[in-house]
């Protein structure tokens, strides 16, 4: 029997314009999370984390900050379907 991984799934928005330079800086962090959007004419981005990778993914965040002050983190949320 295989045991079943529940995602952590974090919202946070992001100026359209700097999606890209946000997904570099997350893929470049060691992948702490999954990087995905709904609408690209939407600042609502997912990040996708396993339970392990969830904390550290939140002080990968407090660092990209630094290069994205207007980086906005709504929170938590229960799941996403990104089609």
């Amino acid at each position: 029997m295989s045991k079943e991984v529940k995602a952590r799934v974090l919202l946070v928005k992001v100026p359209k314009e700097k999606i890209g330079l946000f997904t570099a800086l997350i893929d470049g962090s060691g992948r702490y999370a999954i990087v995905r959007t709904r609408e690209k004419s939407s600042e609502e981005v997912y990040l996708i984390a396993t339970p392990d990778t969830f904390s550290g993914l939140l002080k990968v965040l407090e660092e990209v900050r630094s290069f994205l002050p207007e980086l906005n983190l709504v929170g938590e949320v229960e799941s996403i379907d990104v089609g």
